[in-house]
């Protein structure tokens, strides 16, 4: 029976984890089958094949990764369990859930605004004047 293994490679960007997936699929034979948008600019990319080949690959991830000042974590995990794929599956419907409240929250607050509020305009580009004087004196 063999047995399949994940591996994991966070970093720091998305070009890095370009490189990071590139460099772990040629380092052995693995499958990178995806690279997962954390939060903000963390991407973890994710491998899967037998065990020797997914701490071969993420060795070469995190080395290149490291050498490019945006490795965050690694980890191998040996014979995950059946139903991993699960959690994955929740969090990107949480991920959604998240975006559809954040869209709806945006066109509450577009429809908040009141109708009659002054619509912003330009500043005139028309060179300013001087004030004129009201009196016929001239000041010395």
């Amino acid at each position: 029976m063999e047995q399949h293994a994940q591996g994991f490679v966070e970093t720091a960007g998305l070009v890095i984890a370009i490189l990071v997936a590139d460099a772990m699929a040629k380092a052995a034979n693995v499958r990178v089958f995806m690279a997962h948008k954390v939060d903000g600019l963390r991407v973890c990319v994710i491998c899967e094949g037998d065990v020797a080949a997914c701490q071969a690959a993420v060795n070469a991830g995190t080395g290149l990764a490291r050498g490019l000042d945006g490795l965050l974590g690694s980890n191998v995990i040996p014979r995950p369990v059946d139903g991993a794929e699960r959690l994955q599956q929740h969090m990107d419907e949480m991920k959604q859930r998240k975006a559809a409240r954040k869209g709806t929250k945006e066109a509450r607050q577009l429809g908040a605004a009141p109708a009659s509020a002054p619509v912003p305009t330009a500043p005139s580009l028309a060179p300013a004047t001087k004030p004129v004087r009201k009196s016929g004196k001239k000041r010395g």
